[in-house]
């Protein structure tokens, strides 16, 4: 009986075997090595030196564009009617970019068409979703014309996702992301070659929800195309009647002192010409508050004409006085230097126009 072990020997034999089979005899090892790790874990990312997890990136959405048309430009109403295409390839199958989208700068949402081309995106070989979105209507831009009639404007279309942010969706440009139609023609106007980019919008307002603790943030795209008038022809057209006018004016201080009528008729003619020009140049254009190039030129004509104006009226005083020579030397310095100011103005400030644009 003592060589066979007992009911408890056997039960204490087989717990230390289950112990043993199952590694349990390294176990103070293994909690002094996850208590070690633990610590230096902790110790690291207090400090900074582990990387903090990462954030689920937003899906990427490829965009594109194709102007097809320019139908008008409205400088007066600060608006052009635009006809494009938009494609959008994307992966995600829970996005359908080409639904959300929402035009930024529509002048007259009534009037604003958006077709796609497919009824259902299309699966691409490379395992991306594709649809082309249509898209006509006037769109709207301040233009500005302080270097008017040598001013360089952009027409821009505007577009976002109106339902994800930032951190589910962003727009990616694609390789060639715009491309124009080959006859596409803007008369009166020089195109330039278009680009489109992509910029984070962050609206400065939460709309009145208060759920929300920052305002939304949003990718848009930005399609442009330069446009700017000729220069060559600009100026025939809209300098030329001025400088004429300067010159027919310049005749009251080359007559003879003594044709005091022919003279002064010649400076208010000329005065009523400038006037009568200014405000054709007006029709053409809104009325800003602030003097375009064209203000700044027919002001200096206004100047130049009324100092021809007032040299006529000394003359004549002169005259009277019976100093004839006197007034001719002084009428003709004063054609050189009313002449030589007149055309230095007009061409500083058509330089500073055509640098600036």
């Amino acid at each position: 009986m003592n060589g066979i072990p007992n009911r408890k020997d056997r039960m204490t034999t087989s717990l230390v075997d289950s112990w043993t089979s199952i590694g349990f005899e390294d176990l103070p090892n293994r909690l002094l090595l996850g208590w070690v790790a633990g610590i230096l874990a902790w110790c690291f990312g207090a400090s900074g030196l582990l990387p903090p997890a990462s954030a689920e990136s937003p899906a990427q959405v490829t965009v594109g564009a194709y102007l097809n048309n320019i139908q008008e430009v409205a400088l007066k109403e600060h608006s052009y009617e635009a006809d494009l295409y938009i494609w959008f390839r994307w992966r995600d199958e829970e996005l359908s970019p080409a639904e959300t989208v929402e035009m930024v700068n529509p002048t007259q949402l009534w009037g604003m068409e958006s077709n796609v081309l497919y009824d259902e995106p299309l699966l691409l070989p490379t395992g991306e979703l594709y649809q082309v979105l249509r898209v006509q209507g006037r769109f709207s831009r301040k233009f500005f014309f302080h270097n008017y009639p040598f001013d360089r404007q952009e027409l821009i279309v505007e577009f976002e996702d109106s339902v994800h942010e930032t951190n589910r969706l962003a727009y990616v440009p694609d390789q060639k992301p715009v491309a124009v139609n080959p006859n596409l023609l803007l008369p009166g106007f020089h195109l330039s070659p278009p680009r489109l980019d992509v910029v984070t919008f962050a609206y400065p307002t939460t709309f009145g929800d208060p759920r929300r603790s920052e305002p939304g943030t949003y990718s848009r795209s930005r399609l442009s195309l330069p446009i700017a008038r000729p220069v060559l022809t600009s100026m025939l057209k809209m300098l030329l009647p001025v400088l004429c006018v300067g010159l027919g004016a310049s005749l009251m201080l080359l007559l003879k002192t003594t044709f005091i009528d022919a003279r002064l008729g010649i400076g208010i003619t000329s005065l009523l010409t400038v006037v009568a020009i200014q405000l054709a140049a007006n029709e053409t254009m809104p009325s800003p508050d602030y003097l375009v190039l064209m203000d700044k030129i027919h002001l200096t004509a206004y100047v130049y004409v009324l100092a021809g104006l007032g040299v006529v009226l000394y003359t004549a005083r002169q005259i009277e006085r019976g100093e004839a020579e006197a007034a001719e030397r002084f009428q003709r310095r004063s054609y050189y230097i009313t002449s030589a100011v007149f055309l230095t103005i007009v061409t500083v400030l058509i330089g500073i126009s055509l640098v600036q644009g």
